[in-house]
């Protein structure tokens, strides 16, 4: 189903508006209150209701994931795609391409509606709200609110446009969404912007719901935590640039890579930092980082290994991902850190980043490696592949209920597997 015209209408009304420059500090907008409203709260419903799964941006699935995964089908979005898809608690999967639709597909892969979003593509994760409406975010500077039917219900201009506003956005469980990149925007349920501030640096990877507001991660390592109306505060650093952002581990440790090279852990009382990882010469860590159930961090390398490090820098879990990274067994004489006393020995590392991994809460892990390579491990170490190349350049996986893992691909394929 298209809604081009009723788009149309709502970007033309609010074009002029879409320059305006955001504030320098927080800023509370006043609310209409003898207007009715109906407001859905609770954390949003969904088997993927945002990119990372959850708010913390953990990559824990709560449906099983399948093993050994095989392709139930295969459907092509009509254009290329950019940004991973979310899954509601019905297993409808939602993809934004890089033209400006969105479609929706059943969990038998049948199309539901398409929905055209003016005249810019979505520039950002989309994300499902408390009440079911799927919010987009355009290169143009809008949020597009949608109904489960794929018309829209609201257009709200940003103020910001492009990479400003390329962060995921996070739904919180009031009802209300954060929107960010160089500045914060916090929207109401029905739409209407409630809050914006300013950040010192621009945001990278996914906003973050926390113990004390929204968390943010800048490009050159900062973290900021925005609860309104006060401005964005600086709880810590890095020390180094991040790429994709990072991970709440529990309440109150957040887990990056920085600089490709370390994992390192943020605690957001004391702001102090501590490096659990370092470069052992396997390559650089792909980001961001997953959240073992059992409370440890989980991180691939460029060459196919994976490694799970609790708090104390203990290796708690390692996989072979990819065929060119081979166990040899570690050499008692080789200097700790490095790939001989690591046991493996490696193919040359490639540069290209994987999709995030996910994790279900047996244990059992989802990957995508950036070569094609689609699987999932036990945790006996034991790999079933879905296919040695999916696709040329998968961009991510979400959980799609019980046994059910959807795939979407550069190329515009979106691949269902189950068992």
């Amino acid at each position: 189903m298209k809604t081009p015209s009723r788009l149309g209408t709502a970007l033309a009304v609010v074009a002029g508006l879409l320059a305006q420059p955001a504030p320098e500090s927080a800023r509370a907008e006043g609310i209409d209150t003898t207007r009715p409203y109906t407001v859905v709260v609770g954390p949003p419903r969904g088997h993927a209701p945002s990119e990372r799964v959850d708010a913390r941006r953990t990559g824990q699935s709560k449906s099983r994931l399948p093993f050994p995964p095989v392709d139930k089908w295969r459907r092509h979005a009509g254009g290329t795609i950019e940004v991973p898809p979310v899954v509601d608690e019905a297993g409808r999967i939602y993809v934004a391409m890089s033209l400006p639709e969105v479609v929706a597909y059943a969990p038998d892969g049948k199309e539901v509606f398409r929905t055209r979003l003016g005249s810019a593509p979505a520039i950002a994760p989309p994300v499902l709200t408390s009440d079911g409406t799927l919010l987009l975010v355009t290169s143009a500077g809008t949020a597009v609110g949608l109904g489960r039917d794929g018309r829209v219900r609201f257009a709200t201009p940003l103020g910001q446009r492009g990479r400003d506003l390329d962060v995921a956005p996070l739904a919180r469980s009031d009802g209300s969404v954060v929107i960010g990149g160089r500045a914060l925007v916090e929207l109401d349920p029905n739409g209407g912007v409630r809050a914006r501030a300013s950040l010192p640096e621009r945001a990278v990877g996914a906003l973050i719901e926390g113990p004390d507001g929204t968390i943010a991660t800048g490009e050159a390592g900062g973290v900021y935590v925005f609860r309104p109306p006060n401005p964005p505060k600086k709880v810590g650093t890095f020390g180094g640039p991040l790429r994709r952002g990072a991970a709440l581990e529990g309440g109150r440790t957040l887990l990056a890579v920085v600089g490709g090279k370390s994992l390192v852990g943020l605690d957001l009382k004391t702001g102090l930092t501590h490096v659990r990882a370092g470069d052992v010469g396997l390559g650089t860590y792909d980001e961001p980082v997953a959240i073992h159930p059992r409370g440890f961090a989980m991180v691939s390398t460029s060459t196919g290994l994976l490694f799970g490090i609790d708090a104390a820098g203990n290796e708690r879990l390692r996989m072979v991902l990819d065929k060119g990274a081979q166990p040899t067994g570690p050499d008692p004489a080789a200097a700790a850190g490095t790939a001989a006393a690591t046991g493996f020995f490696n193919a040359p590392a490639d540069a290209r980043s994987s999709p995030a991994l996910l994790v279900d809460a047996e244990g059992r892990v989802a990957f995508a490696r950036h070569n094609g390579r689609v699987g999932v491990a036990r945790p006996d170490g034991n790999v079933a592949l879905a296919s040695e190349r999916l696709c040329p350049a998968p961009v991510a996986m979400q959980p799609a209920g019980d046994d059910k893992l959807v795939v979407v691909c550069r190329d515009g394929s979106v691949w269902m597997l189950g068992i």
